[in-house]
Formats: structure tokens, C-alpha cells, sequence
């Protein structure tokens, strides 16, 4: 079960939308830093109509940017499918609501907010937008959000069901959630929160302008892990480890957080290529899906860049391994290869 990224597109904390560079600009955040916010683009390129942007929350307008920049770049190939994946949804629209609620102690609410909170919002608008009266489904799964909604989209690719899809992982940060989530212990250890929209118009079939193709996808939990789920995952690819030319992780920088991956990182053969992205980006429910952006840009360009950390060397590359644990309980795998 594989699929191929016809075009891809990203908002996040570094300089990644509507350019030809990869992490070129990128800046490392200082360690004194705990919550990284994306990096917004001007919202009139993509969102021509003022009344609507000014009626989108900060969330809609990231996710609803890079779909249709997405969709834009792949010389306007329209999907059959829209699948988004949002670990908490738009967050800011309902506070404001719960918010509105107590001030005017449950009368004369404006329902805006409340319509604008729910989690398929985004999906729905970006097809609104693309005129696209197709399947349309969002995953709200925490930490497998984005792995739930990319093996529902190479599943319709691979039934015939649609031959594109345009499948996004989104998420925010707001004030409140990050006051909340620190008080919980949340931030202290070195993990930084993050925000961000990726989308991938994902294809069926080869052509001589796809990024990269997914070949694989594996998701699991830490807390039943046995340590062998990769090699597992590998053998199931008919590879090893020798086969992989770099392994992306996705440490969030919190050491009791990323006990599982740091566990199978020391199994790691010496020399082998390694670098790491949630440092970029921070860490969210749906961050995996920038981790699968910078593999899908480490097969286009060949080469990867200072700001991801690299570790080692690798004479070229055809296989990347992405690994990403969420909290140390949702942990996922992908396979990307190099298109022939």
C-alpha cells in the first residue's frame, strides 16, 4: 500500500510556506523558549475574500492556506477526497464561545464561534472553496489525528475509491492551553509546544513531478511496545536498518516523553545517518505530519539541512525512516522512499 505526493505545503513556526527552499532560513528556537508559533503568510494570496477571512480563527485560516496552496501547486489537480486530522480541532473558537457563554451567563450568544469550533470545520471550508463535493472525512484521534487520516487516504488510493487525496494534519496553540498544559507538568523538561498545518495532495499513481512516495505506515502503543515494532515494521518492507539512509526522529526534547524512541535510538548502528525535527517545529498531536514534510523535502533536495541536526553521513538518499512518539504513548512510523 503506497501513494505518491504530488505537492505538499506547510505553515509552521519556520520560513516553510510557498518557497523553493528547504529549512534554508530555519531557526533554531533557544532553549529559553517554550511555545513556538507559526510563522502566518499573508492570508489575501490564497483567501481572497476579506469578509471571509476576517470571519476564520487563526487555525482555519493556517489550515484552509496550505490546502489550497497545496492544491495551487499541483496545477490545480482537484481532489476526490479531503481527509484532515486535528488533535484538538479549533481550539481558539472554543474557548471564545465557552467564554461568551459565562459573560452573558448562557444568553445572546453569538453562535459564530460555537459553528466555527467544531473539529471539521476546516475540511469542510477547503472544500467549499475547491468546489469539491467529495468524501470528506476528519480524524480527531490525539496523537495517531495525522497517521489515522493518511492510512484512510492511501486506502481509498488503493481501493480505486479516489485516485487523489488531500489529506492535512492541523493543529494550534492558544494562551490558555498552554497555561493549562504547563501546570500540568507540560514544558518544563525541554519539550517546547508547536503549532501547524501540513497538507499532501497524494496521488495513485507515479508521475515525473512527484516529491516522494509513502511506502509504509505503522502506528503503535509505548506503552505495550516489546521493542520490536520497527524491526517488525522493516521486515514487513522487506528491509533493515542497513537499508534506511536516514532515521528522522521526532524527539520533543523531554526525556521521560521520548523514552521509547531514545530506547530504540541507542539500538541505532554506528554511523547511521540521523536527524531530528520536533526541535523546528514543537511538539503537537499532529506534528508527525511536519516530520513527514521534511522527509518528503530530504528525498527532493538530497540533502539534509544544518537545522534538523544531522548525525553522520549518507553518500545519497533513497529510504527515509520517521519515527515519532507523542508523550511517550503514541508512536508511529513511516516509510518514505525516493521516486525512480
Amino acid at each position: 500500500m503506497k501513494c505518491y505526493i504530488r505537492n505538499m505545503s506547510a505553515i509552521s513556526p519556520q520560513p516553510t510556506f510557498a518557497t523553493d527552499s528547504f529549512l534554508s532560513s530555519a531557526v533554531v528556537p533557544s532553549a529559553d523558549e517554550k511555545c513556538l508559533r507559526a510563522i502566518e503568510p499573508d492570508y489575501k494570496v490564497c483567501i481572497k475574500e476579506a469578509g471571509l477571512r476576517r470571519r476564520m480563527s487563526h487555525v482555519i485560516k493556517m489550515g484552509v492556506a496550505s490546502a489550497l496552496n497545496c492544491v495551487e501547486g499541483a496545477n490545480g489537480t482537484l481532489p476526490d477526497a479531503i481527509i484532515t486530522a486535528t488533535g484538538l480541532g479549533c481550539l481558539a473558537d472554543t474557548e471564545k464561545f465557552l467564554q461568551s457563554i459565562i459573560e452573558n451567563d448562557e444568553r445572546l450568544l453569538n453562535p459564530t464561534s460555537f459553528i466555527q469550533s467544531t473539529f471539521n470545520t476546516i475540511g469542510g471550508q477547503v472544500a467549499l472553496l475547491l468546489k469539491c463535493p467529495c468524501y470528506n472525512f476528519t480524524y480527531v484521534h490525539r496523537g495517531f489525528s495525522f497517521e489515522s487520516a493518511l492510512l484512510d487516504a492511501m486506502m481509498q488510493l488503493e481501493d480505486g475509491d479516489a485516485s487523489n487525496v488531500l489529506v492535512g494534519g492541523i493543529d494550534e496553540v492558544t494562551d490558555t492551553e498552554f497555561r493549562v498544559m504547563e501546570r500540568m507538568g507540560f514544558w518544563r523538561s525541554g519539550a517546547k509546544m508547536g503549532e501547524g498545518a501540513q497538507f499532501f495532495l497524494l496521488s495513485s499513481q507515479p508521475t515525473s513531478q512527484d516529491v516522494a512516495q509513502i511506502t509504509s505506515l505503522r502506528t503503535f502503543l509505548a506503552s505495550t511496545s516489546d521493542g520490536t515494532e520497527v524491526q517488525s515494521f522493516l521486515d514487513s518492507c522487506g528491509l533493515t536498518i542497513k537499508d534506511i539512509d536516514c532515521v528522522l526522529l521526532g524527539e520533543s526534547g523531554d526525556a521521560k516523553m521520548d523514552a521509547t524512541l531514545l530506547s530504540w535510538k541507542k539500538s541505532l548502528p554506528v554511523g547511521k545517518m540521523q536527524a531530528t525535527f520536533k526541535h523546528l517545529c514543537g511538539e503537537y498531536q499532529t506534528a508527525s505530519s511536519f516530520g513527514v514534510w521534511c522527509a518528503a523535502n530530504l528525498l527532493r533536495y538530497q540533502t539534509v539541512p544544518d537545522a534538523l541536526r544531522p548525525v553522520g553521513k549518507a553518500e545519497g538518499l533513497r529510504r527515509i525512516l520517521v519515527f515519532n512518539s507523542y508523550r511517550n504513548n503514541n508512536c508511529s512510523l513511516f516509510l518514505l522512499e525516493k521516486v525512480d
